[in-house]
């Protein structure tokens, strides 16, 4: 693998697909959450830590800096800015993602997938052919079925580290990638929602107090994996508009506007995997998830379920004095 070749990216909604068919190394970031305060001078504070963590990580790196961007938030928007500013000799795209889902939106993102292809060919010099997206397509969608079928009976942070380690190596090496269960797993069944978390913190702890996280509905969890990208079509052109179709119909997040269906995926799933309540943990200052709780909590009541929301600074240095908090939410439960 060249380092030349290597590209970071941030989002769930990455067509992960053209880049590799670009030739490319797509190697998910998720930063330093133990220096992203080195990152403040750059990055407002009350701006969503993972993206200062990401920032403060790539600043104490050797380039190139390559890295695509999802204009799905206001602090990818401007991370992609602060990257921009401090890497502008290096490949630093933006590309943007509708909200709705349907055909307007689809035809939207389809727009932004030829435009990211062209870009693609333009600097690397490479041809994106029919054949090579539809190969790369079927290489992703073979280690989505990979981790879905080694990660079945996993739990809590040794799950949510092997899907990490998907997002951060190379696409030929996932098959490498092994899973430890460690025994059989006990503990009070629940089912993680929110963002992008911290395995070392929320997740450790909630396993501390006596919690069993059979599902993580992250997007550096479960949540990437659960939604197939079946692509087809007799030209790149009809390809591409099929990926976005795909990718704009996978399993959505509070940044979407399709809410109700996210919420009828979520009480699905709690009923699928046998939760017996929802841990809904998000980052703090991300507006997405702070608006949407009060919404997830009226429909888990509803059907019954019961719900606790906590909050991650991603550095977690605070979360054990959640303890307590977990400890009483699990014998409720």
């Amino acid at each position: 693998m060249e380092k030349h070749d290597r590209i970071a990216w941030f989002c769930t909604y990455t067509p992960l697909e053209i880049l590799d068919a670009a030739g490319l190394v797509p190697l998910r970031h998720f930063g330093d959450p133990q220096i992203l305060e080195s990152a403040d001078t750059l990055l407002h504070p009350a701006l969503c830590p993972y993206a200062r963590a990401c920032l403060a990580q790539e600043l104490r790196e050797e380039g190139p800096h390559h890295a695509l961007f999802v204009n799905s938030c206001d602090a990818m928007r401007r991370l992609y800015d602060a990257w921009k500013d401090n890497f502008g000799g290096d490949f630093i795209y933006l590309m943007d993602l509708p909200r709705n889902p349907g055909r307007k939106g689809e035809v939207l993102l389809a727009e932004e997938f030829r435009h990211l292809v062209e870009t693609l060919e333009k600097t690397w010099g490479r041809d994106i052919t029919l054949e090579g997206l539809r190969s790369a397509v079927k290489a992703r969608e073979e280690s989505r079925l990979a981790y879905i079928g080694s990660a079945d009976g996993a739990c809590g942070g040794e799950r949510l580290r092997v899907a990490m380690d998907l997002h951060t190596r190379p696409l030929e090496e996932h098959a490498r990638v092994e899973i430890s269960r460690g025994g059989k797993a006990t503990g009070v069944p629940v089912l993680l929602t929110g963002n992008l978390l911290n395995p070392a913190g929320i997740v450790a702890q909630l396993e501390r107090a006596g919690a069993q996280v059979v599902w993580m509905d992250l997007c550096n969890g479960d949540r990437s994996f659960t939604s197939p990208i079946l692509a087809e079509g007799e030209s790149l052109d009809e390809l591409l508009a099929s990926l976005a179709a795909a990718h704009i119909q996978r399993h959505p997040c509070a940044r979407m506007s399709d809410d109700r269906r996210r919420y009828d995926l979520l009480v699905d799933t709690v009923r699928e995997v046998g939760a017996q309540g929802v841990v809904y943990a998000s980052l703090k200052f991300c507006d997405s998830y702070l608006y949407d709780f009060p919404r997830v909590e009226a429909r888990l009541k509803r059907e019954g379920i019961p719900v606790l929301r906590l909050e991650s600074d991603y550095t977690d240095g605070h979360v054990g004095q959640l303890l307590t908090r977990m400890e009483a939410f699990l014998e409720m439960v």
